[in-house]
């Protein structure tokens, strides 16, 4: 009697997402809240299982999260838009899949894709599963240009493990939506779509969207903690967030102060920061030479421990310049040689090391010696870069001393009426440190960010009044 009655209310309550009394229409629709004028910005509600938009967001005080979105002055130019699908207590209906091929579909005809730059998806719990599938449908080389314009994906309380309650609730529903979430050690269509997920989130190279965050609940829902930690496990950007909530009320802020709803913004407002980035493309890759050790290549004897690497910075944009740009590379080996190659549509472009050049040595009273050293900070600087305007160079790079972790490239500049100035941030990650290999991706810059500088003197040193020789620090 007990399993029963927990298959029961596992039925009613699995990713329970609103109201069951609720009579509004079950036809799956894509329906826009409310658009500002030249709005470019979009998020999606889509809600779960046995609930619909107007119950799954709304809390006691009869406060949607849109309404709350609507006065929100950091989201001002934000439209905001809801996705309705069918999803009856004991009725056959559509699986998740015939979801999200409806849903992929019906936002395609109503031209999302070209009216939006950026596109955001917050979902509970069977709706992350539904977001997932259209994405993943998106990642082929046919619509990649449509998925890159989703810049984040908000997955709350998702069953991306599936569930046991889901199991329960089987019994007793031909509904087969709760057949898709059992669990997702017997669930072919979760291992696929997780599978496929992973896929995706390996797949950005080129680009670091769509962006996955993902929260779950703590507390439990009349006895039992729907979606736990471990049913939401997933690819995530961040951490997982806990929420102090039930599976019910954690997507049911009751202001724009409530854990969740501030937790969304940021994230949202982070992804459009990083979205809104310099119109610069840069590329960091490892040569195929193979030099011979003690050849000598500009001035520098080759040593097997040597990699060269060729560098470009490219404006991207065909009618906005950038000026005063102002690049701060810290790379992960320490650079013993660099030139530039080549230029075009670029005004006083520089390339020059570190501040921190050289140091000195002596004894407590007077100065000695002043020590040439090679570091692994390049700095590069240009008065304009012109649209499509483009600069190449070369770095060799010494390998003895271990890969510096902190590697990143800060950027700025200053563009369109040059009034306004901008930074960003990119994170130098080594692929491989055996063969070198390493790759260039955007990250936020949260804080004040510090390097672990890494130098060699160019000759050995030899302090006064010991024997010692020191080669490198």
């Amino acid at each position: 009697m007990a399993k029963i009655v927990s298959c029961i209310v596992a039925l009613l309550l699995t990713t329970g997402c609103g109201s069951l009394t609720n009579t509004a229409p079950s036809t799956a629709e894509f329906s826009v809240l409310f658009e500002p004028q030249s709005s470019k910005k979009l998020i999606v509600f889509v809600h779960g299982v046995y609930s619909d938009p107007a119950n799954a967001w709304t809390n006691r005080s009869g406060v949607s999260w849109p309404d709350l979105i609507n006065d929100d002055e950091k989201l001002r130019d934000y439209t905001v838009a809801t996705y309705r699908y069918d999803t009856p207590l004991f009725s056959r209906t559509s699986t998740i899949e015939e979801i999200a091929v409806r849903m992929l579909r019906q936002i395609e005809d109503k031209d999302v894709f070209e009216k939006y730059n950026e596109i955001y998806f917050i979902a509970h719990s069977m709706g992350g599963l539904v977001v997932k599938r259209v994405l993943v449908e998106l990642n082929r080389p046919a619509q990649i240009d449509k998925l890159r314009k989703v810049k984040a994906a908000l997955f709350i309380a998702v069953l991306t493990q599936g569930s046991n309650p889901a199991e329960l609730a089987s019994f007793l529903s031909v509904n087969p939506q709760i057949a898709n979430m059992k669990p997702a050690d017997l669930n072919a269509f979760l291992q696929g779509l997780e599978n496929q997920w992973q896929n995706l989130m390996r797949d950005r190279q080129a680009s670091p969207f769509p962006r996955s965050f993902c929260a779950y609940e703590t507390k439990p829902t009349y006895g039992t903690v729907i979606v736990s930690r471990v049913y939401a496990a997933t690819y995530c950007d961040q951490n997982q967030f806990p929420v102090d909530e039930n599976h019910l009320d954690i997507v049911k802020p009751v202001s724009r102060a409530s854990t969740i709803y501030d937790w969304v913004r940021a994230r949202i407002l982070e992804a459009s920061i990083l979205a809104q980035g310099p119109r610069l493309q840069f590329a960091l890759w490892k040569t195929p030479h193979s030099y011979k050790s003690g050849l000598l290549i500009e001035g520098v004897e080759w040593k097997d421990q040597y990699r060269e690497y060729d560098f470009m910075v490219k404006n991207t944009s065909k009618t906005e310049k950038v000026t005063d740009l102002r690049l701060h590379y810290v790379f992960p080996w320490i650079v013993i040689a660099s030139r530039l190659t080549s230029q075009e549509g670029c005004e006083g472009l520089i390339l020059g090391g570190d501040q921190q050049e050289s140091f000195k040595s002596g004894t407590k009273d007077q100065i000695t010696a002043l020590h040439e050293v090679w570091t692994n900070v390049i700095e590069i600087s240009a008065t304009s870069l012109f649209p499509e305007g483009v600069f190449r160079g070369k770095l060799v790079m010494s390998a003895e001393m271990g890969v510096n972790e902190d590697s990143w490239l800060t950027v700025v500049h200053r563009d369109k009426s040059e009034a306004n100035k901008t930074s960003f941030y990119q994170k130098i990650s080594v692929i491989d440190p055996v063969s070198g290999d390493v790759k260039i991706e955007p990250e936020l810059l949260r804080d004040a960010h510090r390097s672990r500088m890494m130098f060699r003197m160019k000759e050995p040193v030899t302090f006064p009044g010991k024997n010692k020789s020191v080669t490198d620090r």
